[in-house]
């Protein structure tokens, strides 16, 4: 008891001479009591830089309208854990909606009241579970097919492979009654340079290959890749990832 008594009498005479506080504890004490300070300052900053970071964006609202069937979020209208870099700063563990109506990342904290939406322009990318998504922003090249917005990043190389994902209220009529359902939309893009195809086809990924078509056309035939809607996405990648694997 004398001992924590002294130590922090010592930790409240800080401001005076060095040697009123000569006598105290070995210096393993000291390194003991040195990085404990260290880890509280950090955990403080990492929680201060979460609070003024992160939270600095609107409010969200939600647009639904009352008994719409579906939601607007992308995979699931619950928060899940992913990541963002947003304001040049690196999150994990962070719960995220990605409202596709709107194209807008939500954060969403148990105890907050506020839904707050990550500003776009600050947010260089994030994930949801292992979907990784890239801002991308139009120019004079590729506005008409790639308009400034969140894209799924499918693949990555000189050949990049986007996704974007959409979805709109439609409104139908059912038993002489007005309806309302959220319907998504899912366009497949390849981006080379400043060239960007909508890939539809096969034949529209291989436009952007410099080499290797006809190994790439018989290594589709093989393994039955479709480029139905259900199936594109699926089938662009596979595809793109053995062109990689050839020689370059």
């Amino acid at each position: 008891m004398h001992r924590l008594l002294y130590t922090g009498a010592c930790l409240l005479a800080l401001a005076l001479p060095y040697q009123a506080c000569a006598q105290a504890p070995a210096a393993a004490d000291a390194a003991t009591l040195a990085a404990a300070v260290e880890a509280a300052t950090q955990q403080y900053t990492k929680a201060t830089l979460v609070e003024s970071v992160l939270f600095s964006g609107p409010e969200y609202v939600d647009p639904t309208k009352p008994g719409a069937i579906g939601n607007q979020f992308f995979m699931s209208a619950e928060p899940q854990l992913g990541t963002v870099t947003y304001r040049n700063a690196y999150f994990q563990q962070v719960p995220l909606r990605y409202d596709l109506v709107l194209d807008r990342v939500v954060l969403t904290y148990p105890n907050q009241v506020a839904n707050i939406m990550l500003i776009p322009e600050a947010l260089t990318d994030f994930s949801l579970q292992d979907r990784h998504f890239i801002h991308v922003l139009s120019d004079s090249s590729t506005s008409p097919l790639l308009p400034t917005g969140f894209y799924e990043l499918l693949q990555a190389g000189p050949v990049n492979l986007l996704a974007r994902h959409v979805k709109y209220l439609s409104q139908t009529t059912e038993n002489q009654s007005l309806a309302f359902k959220f319907k998504q939309v899912d366009k497949v893009f390849a981006r080379s340079g400043n060239t960007v195809v909508e890939v539809g086809r096969l034949k529209d990924l291989l436009a952007l290959l410099p080499a290797h078509k006809a190994e790439v056309q018989r290594y589709a035939r093989q393994q039955k890749l479709r480029f139905s809607t259900a199936q594109r996405e699926a089938s662009a990648v596979k595809a793109l990832r053995f062109y990689y694997t050839l020689p370059q």
